[in-house]
């Protein structure tokens, strides 16, 4: 076999394409060796709202077309990290649980070796890796294509489709299919965004008429200011401006909050701006510090520096963190609480940073040493 003798010492066949090479000596850098499968799990939440609701319905699709034959498509995040997973195919779904092909799992290149999920995602290109090209033994009975999800509007890697099958599978069609489906994804997150900014620029218009002082809208891609708030936010200020209006809005609160940003210190209340259902951005009101001495503040500093420890954690943030250690899901969370997974994930990753962790292991490990534990048993 020609990888048997590439890692031998020896030549590389013709036959062996070169992206092939190149993934395969990438895998023995990384010291993967071809009898090992070792595929990392990862629980934790990320924030891939976005990419999973644009997603679905082009994999859905997808999936009742492949009903049929003998194919699984697969979600992965940026990181290799799988986010979903359709197989009709009872006995291709038990190929794949046996190597780990299922959601939370991470098929990135340098953990699991030459793949074509690995592949698309580290040179941002679609791919088709068929039996033996694969690294690790594990892998070989299966053929896979892969097409990265690029955003139009950025070229930022949002993600990768993947199809699987078995070895002999046809890798034409497959990376045909897979490609297809990357760009209706990346289309579909551009209109969803196109619309989502649409809305907040309507609502910006109509609160500008009668705004006395200076009012932002914002979100996480766009700040559009009137003429007096541009006299003192400028583009800098975006992503601490941001941090502090996504805090108020997944509290549920327009509460008044003081903001330093890079020209001075102002007092602020945030409201949200929805097209139906959903939640597109913020409106930020600016009035004088003074007008409201006896407010609660919150701050939004462009150092980034921010309170941290237990003290630093809110009610709504140490609830959370309870239900956390009791082992619930994002997902059980939200529907406990009454609130969308996505303010979940924003307040789980605040108490992350407040904390100085990075998973929910260490929360919950944190939670039962501290005076805020929680009775597991």
């Amino acid at each position: 076999m020609a990888l048997q003798e590439y890692l031998s010492g020896g030549d590389l066949e013709p036959a062996v394409r070169p992206e092939v090479a190149a993934s395969w000596h990438r895998s023995l850098t990384s010291d993967l060796s071809p009898d090992r499968l070792e595929v990392r799990y990862d629980p934790e939440s990320r924030d891939n709202g976005r990419l999973l609701q644009a997603a679905r319905p082009v994999l859905e699709r997808m999936a009742e077309d492949l009903a049929s034959v003998s194919m699984s498509v697969v979600l992965a995040d940026p990181s290799g990290r799988i986010l979903d997973r359709s197989v009709a195919d009872a006995k291709l779904r038990g190929q794949l649980d046996s190597v780990n092909l299922a959601p939370g799992f991470r098929y990135s290149e340098d953990e699991v070796g030459t793949n074509a999920l690995g592949i698309s995602l580290l040179k941002s290109m679609p791919v088709v890796i068929a039996g033996d090209e694969h690294f690790v033994d594990a892998l070989t009975l299966m053929t896979c294509a892969a097409a990265p999800i690029i955003d139009p509007a950025t070229a930022v890697v949002l993600g990768a489709v993947d199809l699987t099958g078995p070895k002999g599978a046809s890798d034409a069609l497959m990376l045909a299919l897979a490609r297809q489906a990357a760009r209706s994804i990346a289309e579909r997150m551009l209109d969803k965004a196109t619309v989502a900014d649409r809305a907040l620029l309507e609502y910006f218009v109509h609160e500008r008429r009668r705004a006395r002082g200076p009012i932002v809208a914002i979100n996480e891609r766009e700040m559009i200011t009137n003429a007096a708030a541009a006299r003192i936010v400028g583009q800098s200020d975006h992503d601490p401006l941001w941090q502090w209006a996504s805090e108020a809005l997944a509290a549920g609160s327009s509460q008044i909050g003081e903001l330093e940003l890079s020209s001075s210190t102002f007092s602020a209340r945030c409201q949200p701006v929805h097209s139906g259902s959903e939640l597109v951005g913020g409106i930020i009101r600016f009035s004088r510090r003074d007008q409201h001495p006896a407010s609660k503040t919150r701050r939004a500093r462009s150092s980034g520096r921010m309170a941290i420890g237990w003290s630093s954690l809110r009610e709504s943030e140490l609830g959370i963190a309870r239900l956390v250690a009791e082992g619930l899901t994002n997902r059980e969370i939200a529907s406990r609480l009454f609130v969308s997974a996505h303010t979940v994930d924003f307040h789980l990753r605040q108490i992350y940073r407040k904390l100085g962790i990075s998973s929910r292991v260490e929360l919950t490990r944190r939670l039962i040493d501290s005076k805020h534990g929680v009775d597991l048993t």
